[in-house]
């Protein structure tokens, strides 16, 4: 419209002559409507259609303003009509927004369109959702330096995924399978299509989200310096830093210790070496047969406890969930009936509270019962690991060492230099492994604690025999 008017402003000697098809071409507003018209009168143009004769009069005026205010309201029926479709198609389980990236529309036997994981798309976010959820990216950066090997996401002016972009990707509920409009007065509802990550995973991301960040980790220090961030100072406690040193030919990679009151500040140690103490103090972690049996038992128990309490769960979840409905409909009859903003406000977040909760159960709900599985194919690659960690370390890849150190390790390991790797924080399952191995209780004899040979009753009227021993003469 705005070249329109440029062009009629640059030949305005040549008495233009603007042709439309019906009044509703123009605009489909009366106040638009009235402002082209008077734009184009500016500028020295005529309007024209076969349809309707514009004219100067007040009738044709009348005439003109009264189609043009029944486009107005032909549009507007037409909005109201589309958000009533979109309205119910909501409240029935099917989103009718636009399908956000790991998603396609495509035709349902029932009628219309429906949401469907797009591949690869969706796998990749699926992997990085649970990942995030699960600690193996520690940041959003180390999210978004995931994703962005894969040409599928956007990129922006500089070829890079936006981070507002992964943000918006974590707390998306579309890919928990549920979705809300509160402008349209739609809660949180499930979606008929099929979930990319659980509720629960989505609940944990969002609480990584709304917890303290920490400093996104380096591109290259998990690469080059796979102990950094995990390895102290063994003087002052210290975290110790790891970066290059440019010699004649090549770089040189080094672990150092910057905090000023320590005595091994600026003693720098090779990473070689660090690496070659650290797999040294690992072969130290490995257990022997007895303890990996008594832990296998263990787990084994377990296992059988958590297979066979799975109806239990499920009953105590049952009532769960018709208590949270209960709540939600006295909630919801308090909130028809008040007035009073503060507790319109105090009562909506009670019902969003309670909506999650109750998407939560009903996802819980509607897992089937999980079929017993061999223990000994699903713990085998577990019971590897306690048995040796080394092993996981000499994989070489960097989640598989990042695993080990997050999970052996419950602090920084204390180094000093030219000694190695003193002892350090494990977690709770080493430190029951070691007390195990290391424990000297022995099993009791089968005739029990009392002694073997019978002791003479004696009566009060007669002393029993001292115990003591007799003094010590000397010989003169």
């Amino acid at each position: 419209m705005r070249e329109m008017l440029s062009f009629l402003r640059k030949h305005k000697d040549d008495e233009p002559v603007i042709i439309i098809d019906d009044i509703s071409r123009l605009a489909r507003d009366l106040d638009a409507h009235l402002k082209l018209r008077a734009a184009i009168g500016s500028v020295g143009a005529r309007l024209e259609s076969p349809s309707i004769e514009f004219g100067d009069d007040s009738d044709s005026q009348l005439i003109e303003n009264m189609l043009a205010s029944v486009s107005q309201h032909h549009r507007q029926k037409n909005a109201e009509q589309t958000q009533n479709r979109m309205r119910a198609r909501l409240q029935a389980g099917y989103f009718c927004f636009w399908a956000p990236t790991g998603y396609k529309y495509v035709k349902s036997t029932s009628g219309g369109k429906v949401l469907e994981r797009e591949e690869p798309a969706a796998s990749l976010i699926q992997e990085a959702l649970e990942g995030y959820a699960s600690g193996r990216f520690q940041t959003q950066a180390d999210m978004r330096r995931f994703l962005e090997p894969h040409p599928i996401f956007s990129r922006d002016k500089n070829g890079n995924i936006h981070p507002q972009r992964i943000k918006n990707m974590l707390s998306n509920k579309i890919y928990a399978g549920h979705y809300e409009y509160r402008p349209w007065g739609i809660p949180l509802t499930k979606g008929k299509f099929d979930p990319i990550i659980s509720w629960a995973t989505f609940e944990q991301n969002q609480n990584r989200l709304n917890s303290r960040t920490s400093a996104p980790q380096k591109t290259t220090s998990a690469e080059d310096f796979p102990l950094r961030g995990h390895i102290a100072c063994g003087c002052c406690g210290h975290p110790m830093t790891g970066y290059w040193v440019k010699g004649r030919s090549k770089h040189y990679a080094y672990y150092e210790c910057f905090q000023k009151t320590c005595p091994e500040r600026r003693k720098s140690v090779r990473s070689a070496d660090a690496e070659a103490h650290f797999l040294q103090y690992l072969n130290k972690l490995r257990m022997s047969c007895g303890p990996i049996a008594i832990a296998k038992l263990m787990f084994k128990e377990l296992w059988d406890r958590r297979i066979h309490a799975h109806s239990a769960h499920q009953k105590s979840q049952k009532a769960n969930l018709a208590r949270i409905n209960s709540d939600i409909r006295k909630a919801t009859e308090r909130l028809i009936n008040t007035d009073s903003n503060a507790t319109i406000k105090a009562l909506e977040a009670r019902l969003d509270k309670l909506e999650k909760e109750k998407a939560l159960i009903t996802e819980d709900l509607a897992k089937t019962k999980p079929k017993p599985k061999d223990f000994d194919q699903s713990f085998r690659t577990a019971m590897e690991f306690l048995a040796n960690p080394r092993k996981l370390w000499e994989t070489g890849r960097i989640d598989d060492r990042k695993a080990l150190l997050n999970i052996v390790f419950e602090a920084p390991v204390p180094y000093i230099r030219n000694k190695g790797f003193r002892t350090a924080k494990t977690s709770s399952v080493f430190n029951i492994l070691k007390d195990i191995s290391s424990s000297d209780d022995e099993m009791a004899e089968t005739m029990g604690f009392e002694p073997t040979r019978p002791f003479r009753a004696y009566s009060l009227s007669r002393g029993a025999p001292s115990t003591t021993r007799p003094r010590l003469h000397r010989r003169v």
